[in-house]
């Protein structure tokens, strides 16, 4: 077996002092390492050679050939520059450099026989356990295989665990416990091993009381499971990490192909939601028939939401876990990710899209996940998602720019101010407001009355005196006293439907620029 000489530099903290033509070594493989010695003769341009700086001057090193130099005394580095010399400290002995690099050999063999025996496994049709018990055999540290929403799926060597409540926990409950699950899903710790730009294996600590490293199972860069593997027994070595990421690469294998078919009936109904909010299919007819194709049971009444996750990084780890939680939550579905949001196509049986305790589970379950929703008016046809898709998406900006409290925006309840504040870039929205409620401001931030106020309740009770009086928590006669007031000041006709329409439009174009 080979190794790189990059992966040597890397575990002796050496330089290189030539040009290597390969670049930095990485593909450069070394099958063997030995001391330079005078008896020496037969030189192998496949192995690497150490000896002392002391050394040097004995007899000439050859361009050739790779040679590991510790600096035990100054170097003309000039002259070593012609070879293709690393330096190491000289801290290192011989002994010490030729013991760590045939380490690295027994590790690279390791590695290779492991890959051999799980290639054999998945060939033979392992199960997900049995991988996990090989997994265990190899690496001789607990397994435990958790999906994307971090619920339990197999485990090896965990049985016997003491003092790690999270194994524990995960063991006896089929899921891990929130505070863990928040940990994981927001921690931004450095990762170790990449392939590209996707990260292969993260370590976890803080939560637990040993360190484990986490491998992430993917099909098509798409998180399927978290292959969990707990230092308990013994340090997790470097050759640990890359035997944990083949069985990864096996275990994604195994669960494509165990849920081939569910996979595929999720990914044709994902990219039917997604190509209707591209609106790359817009006739009603071909929707219909997709509808019906792709098995779509869908009731009556639809709503659109848009699930935006807030004050912390987007990741597709984090994306994916949430899918997971709201398809729990509504049990359906019809869950997307679209540019870089939750989007989910929401069916019921009533106009209502949930009932005043669903929706307070709802907003619980948006805080406890830091995120704000957006919900669109009802609609009836599939071909519409799109059109209430943009609702959705417009009351999250809208509840933004308005400052609504709570996590969860109706689209019905800010249809006015996104009327509203689509005026600004034709017209200086302030000159919508009505005299009236102009001169009522002005009087009440000058007089520290309440004259705007008691008209606005007054419109909004009908005009009824008992019910705004009581509304405002003062005397009908109070009441009548500023209704007529009121009148006296403005001229106002409170007979005039269509200019009471206006004094309660111009109270919403006022508070809106209160906000903005």
């Amino acid at each position: 077996m080979a190794v790189t000489l990059k992966k040597i530099i890397s575990v002796l903290n050496g330089r290189s002092l030539k040009m290597i033509s390969s670049g930095d070594g990485e593909n450069i493989e070394i099958k063997g390492v030995d001391y330079f010695t005078e008896q020496l003769t037969d030189l192998s341009p496949d192995e690497v050679y150490v000896l002392k700086g002391s050394e040097i001057y004995r007899r000439p090193l050859g361009n050739k050939n790779y040679f590991i130099i510790i600096e035990n005394e100054p170097l003309d580095e000039k002259q070593l520059r012609e070879n293709n010399a690393i330096l190491v400290d000289k801290e290192w002995e011989p002994e010490r450099v030729v013991r760590q690099i045939r380490q690295l050999f027994e590790d690279q063999y390791r590695v290779g026989d492991s890959s051999i025996k799980i290639l054999k496994a998945c060939q033979k049709g392992a199960t997900i356990q049995q991988l996990l018990d090989l997994g265990y055999q190899m690496l001789c540290n607990p397994l435990l295989l958790v999906d994307v929403s971090l619920c339990f799926i197999a485990h090896s060597g965990g049985n016997n665990i003491e003092n790690e409540p999270l194994w524990e926990w995960t063991l006896s409950k089929g899921y891990v416990n929130k505070e863990y699950a928040r940990s994981v899903m927001t921690d931004d710790s450095q990762t170790d091993m990449l392939e590209g730009d996707t990260v292969l294996v993260i370590w976890e600590t803080g939560l637990l009381n040993h360190r484990q490293l986490v491998g992430r199972v993917l099909d098509n860069n798409r998180p399927l499971a978290y292959l969990k593997l707990l230092e308990y027994h013994h340090p997790i070595s470097e050759s640990d990490k890359e035997i944990l990421i083949m069985l990864c690469h096996a275990v994604a294998m195994t669960m494509a192909h165990i849920n081939g078919s569910s996979h595929v009936a999720s990914s044709l109904s994902d990219t039917f939601l997604i190509a209707l909010l591209n609106q790359k299919m817009y006739d009603h007819r071909a929707i219909e028939e997709r509808e019906r194709i792709y098995g779509l049971k869908l009731y009556k009444n639809l709503f659109a939401l848009v699930i935006r996750i807030d004050n912390r990084q987007n990741t597709n780890d984090r994306l994916y876990y949430l899918k997971r939680i709201y398809q729990n939550f509504f049990n359906r579905q019809t869950v997307i990710i679209y540019n870089g949001q939750l989007v989910i196509l929401l069916d019921t049986m009533t106009e209502e899209i949930q009932n005043e305790r669903e929706m307070a589970s709802f907003e619980s379950l948006l805080e406890e996940n830091d995120c704000t929703a957006g919900i669109s008016k009802i609609f009836y046809h599939l071909y519409d998602f799109c059109e209430h898709y943009k609702q959705a998406h417009n009351a999250l900006n809208l509840g933004d720019q308005l400052k609504k409290p709570g996590r969860i925006r109706s689209y019905d309840e800010l249809i006015i101010p996104h009327m509203i504040l689509s005026f600004r870039g034709e017209t200086n929205i302030k000159n919508l407001i009505h005299p009236v409620v102009r001169a009522l401001k002005e009087l009440d931030e000058k007089k520290g009355s309440s004259f705007l106020k008691t008209l606005v309740a007054y419109i909004n009770h009908n005009q009824d005196t008992t019910l705004t009086a009581k509304s405002l928590h003062i005397h009908y006669n109070t009441l009548k006293y500023r209704i007529n007031r009121i009148i006296e000041i403005t001229d106002l006709d409170l007979s005039d439907s269509e200019t009471l329409f206006k004094i309660q439009l111009s109270v919403k174009v006022d508070d809106i620029l209160d906000c903005i």
